[in-house]
């Protein structure tokens, strides 16, 4: 398709199209502000090259991207919104995507990521929107997640998550965090325990574990997660917080909708 292949835009918009093929990879190094490539047919794995992108505004959903969410991601630093929602991607999650500080949603449901949520993703201090839901997550939901003080909806469902602390749980208590369909012993509305046996019995594996615990932007620390940073992250969040936009990319999910 000829207009992906275009050098001077700044708004792409190609959604709900029926467009078959792969999205070249030279699409994220144009200049864009905007990238709405949603509901279409593309079949690809997601670029090496994706954190060259310098867009405000991008959306894989409702296609069939495959593999996994590249490490480069964490470079997009002027990256807003991001919904990778329904498609194949498969792998963990990067530690790297705890770079993205200006971001106010980030959505990879529906797809076949597992792995725990990278302790980085504390450092997503705008985070207003943030789903996770419907994929083979597992192990315990970070504290310092739950206490991300701009957030509004963490979407945590069907997944395999064991454990949530007294963050997390003050979330459920105020319809912010929904954990329904895992693991979690004690809370209502869980998977069955056989359901829950089967998945574990299976090897879980995933690269750089040594990453998952990785919190880059606690300065002056060792950047690895601890009691002490749980407390130092518990009065850095009590703050006024950010003011943000409402998302915009949910909106481009409808047709004729921008």
């Amino acid at each position: 398709m000829e207009v992906l292949r275009a050098t001077q835009l700044t708004f792409l918009d190609i959604r709900f199209n029926r467009i078959k093929g792969v999205v070249p990879a030279t699409v994220f190094k144009l200049d864009l502000d905007v990238l709405f490539i949603n509901n279409n047919n593309f079949r690809q794995r997601l670029p090496e090259i994706l954190g060259d992108t310098p867009a405000l505004y991008i959306t894989f959903a409702n296609n069939k991207f495959t593999g996994r969410i590249p490490p480069s991601i964490g470079k997009a630093k002027n990256l807003l919104e991001v919904l990778f929602l329904n498609n194949e991607l498969t792998g963990c999650l990067p530690y790297e995507i705890g770079y993205l500080q200006n971001a106010t949603v980030f959505d990879v449901g529906m797809n076949k990521l597992t792995g725990p949520i990278p302790h980085s993703f504390g450092c997503l201090k705008k985070m207003e929107q943030l789903n996770l839901a419907g994929n083979e997550f597992y192990g315990e939901v970070p504290e310092i997640v739950c206490r991300l003080s701009n957030l509004q909806n963490l979407s945590l469902s069907s997944n395999y998550f064991t454990q949530v602390g007294p963050a997390c749980r003050d979330l459920v208590m105020k319809k912010k965090l929904n954990v329904k369909n895992n693991c979690i012993l004690d809370l209502p509305e869980q998977r069955s325990k056989a359901d829950c046996a089967m998945f574990f019995s299976r090897k879980l594996i995933c690269d750089r574990t040594e990453s998952f615990k990785w919190i880059p932007c606690m300065a002056g620390k060792n950047g690895f997660h601890s009691n002490s940073t749980e407390e130092s992250e518990k009065k850095e969040s009590t703050g006024s917080g950010f003011s943000s936009p409402s998302a915009t990319t949910y909106g481009v999910l409808k047709p004729h909708r921008l």
